[in-house]
């Protein structure tokens, strides 16, 4: 079913763009997909001057956004293409952002959808501010609202907040859906060569020789160790409540991971079976 606000703007990037070397056009279908996310990548890179546009929020992109907007974009008096081009985004990802339509202000009801959004990716700041992070989260096919539907789970959703907040630097900002996919596999992978003591440079997401010599065994205490094993043993669809303090149901739920796979079966994490936990071809 046609979203009449994603169509309004659709209607508004053609109209405001459809001129613009770089940009092309835009379908006016209502629906939103990557031909209204790509578009609205293209106003932007046409806002900041780049007139070899792609589809892609790349880092010529982004080292344009932060130079001319350094501290992010806060809400301001004035009009302004790129307030438009936000408020597309925000009504693309099912936040109101305005009503009626495409208006170029940066309004209390913009800040407020910002500052949900903000709430739903799970960041520690909810200011109304747009830095490059979120304005990249924006001109995405992220959701960052549950999707119950096609099989979201709480407490996955809430391990994806967790780690917005605090393995952003690693991770960038990643879906808060509640699904399990190859995404959030990587981001748990990051997740772990953090906690290794890798830089954000360094953990990559690729299971590697490196980061199985960095591998602890838990079986106790309360730390992120704790917390990333039993966040990976709900990715593996075991209902257990991610904690980061060691209790019996971890062990119990360890053991029956172990045992459909066909470990060995301790009520540990060793190194097997965190490989088993976090990839898909375990400890070859």
């Amino acid at each position: 079913m046609a979203d009449q606000m994603v169509l309004k703007t659709q209607q508004w990037l053609n109209s405001t763009y459809g001129n613009k070397t770089g940009f092309g056009s835009v379908q006016e279908t209502g629906n939103t997909g990557w031909d209204t996310i790509n578009a609205l990548i293209r106003a932007l890179q046409i806002e900041l001057g780049i007139t070899a546009t792609a589809n892609n929020f790349g880092s010529g992109t982004q080292s344009r956004f932060k130079s001319r907007w350094p501290n992010g974009i806060t809400q301001t008096s004035g009009y302004d293409n790129v307030h438009g081009i936000i408020q597309g985004a925000l009504w693309c990802k099912g936040y109101r952002a305005e009503y009626g339509g495409i208006t170029l202000e940066f309004t209390d009801h913009v800040a407020d959808s910002i500052r949900q959004m903000k709430i739903d990716i799970g960041l520690g700041d909810t200011s109304a501010t747009v830095d490059v992070e979120l304005m990249m989260a924006l001109l995405s096919m992220k959701q960052f609202r549950l999707l119950s539907a096609y099989g979201g789970k709480t407490a996955i959703r809430q391990a994806q907040q967790a780690i917005n907040r605090g393995y952003k630097n690693y991770t960038g900002i990643i879906p808060t859906d509640g699904l399990y996919g190859r995404e959030m596999n990587t981001a748990l992978i990051q997740v772990l060569q953090a906690i290794e003591g890798y830089t954000p440079a360094e953990a990559t997401g690729n299971f590697g020789a490196g980061t199985r010599s960095k591998l602890r065994t838990i079986s106790s205490g309360t730390n992120q160790w704790v917390w990333l094993a039993t966040v990976s043993l709900v990715c593996n669809g075991y209902s257990i409540l991610p904690t980061s303090t060691w209790n019996s149901e971890i062990s119990n739920t360890l053991w029956q991971f172990q045992q459909a796979h066909a470990l060995p079966v301790t009520g540990v994490v060793d190194p097997t079976t965190w490989m088993s936990l976090l990839t898909s071809k375990g400890d070859p």
